[in-house]
């Protein structure tokens, strides 16, 4: 009796050492781009928090501009924050509401002439003030 063709031994071998260097170099570049895009993430949880506490402080809603920044500066250098300077967060004053523009891109390399650019668009509050 002779097996079918798909139950040969020669049909059974595994993967061969080409499918394990495919194999290995993407999960290699996976987890290059983790190890380099993971601490900005990880950063962008620490300036939201920062600038949302900074936005719905009661105390603020009675601060100018430069006094929230200077509130905030505290906390930038308590969290070790590098990836975003004070100077980059723009504030616009409309009639009573103070508009906190705190959004920011991120440019990491990952290989050779490759980079990747992360962009977080979700960090504007508007201040009423009183």
């Amino acid at each position: 009796m002779q097996l079918p063709s798909t139950q040969s031994p020669s049909r059974q071998r595994g993967l061969g050492i080409i499918q394990w260097a495919v194999i290995i170099s993407v999960a290699g570049l996976l987890g290059l781009c983790a190890f380099r895009l993971v601490p900005i993430y990880l950063d962008h949880i620490t300036i939201r928090q920062v600038v949302k506490n900074a936005a719905l402080d009661p105390a603020s809603q009675e601060m100018t501009a430069s006094e929230i920044r200077k509130s905030m500066q505290g906390a930038f250098l308590t969290n070790r924050i590098e990836t975003i300077d004070l100077k980059d967060i723009k504030f616009k004053s409309e009639r009573n509401v103070i508009i906190m523009d705190a959004r920011y891109e991120v440019r990491v390399p990952l290989i050779y002439n490759i980079d990747a650019v992360v962009k977080f668009d979700d960090l504007i509050y508007e201040i009423t003030r009183r």
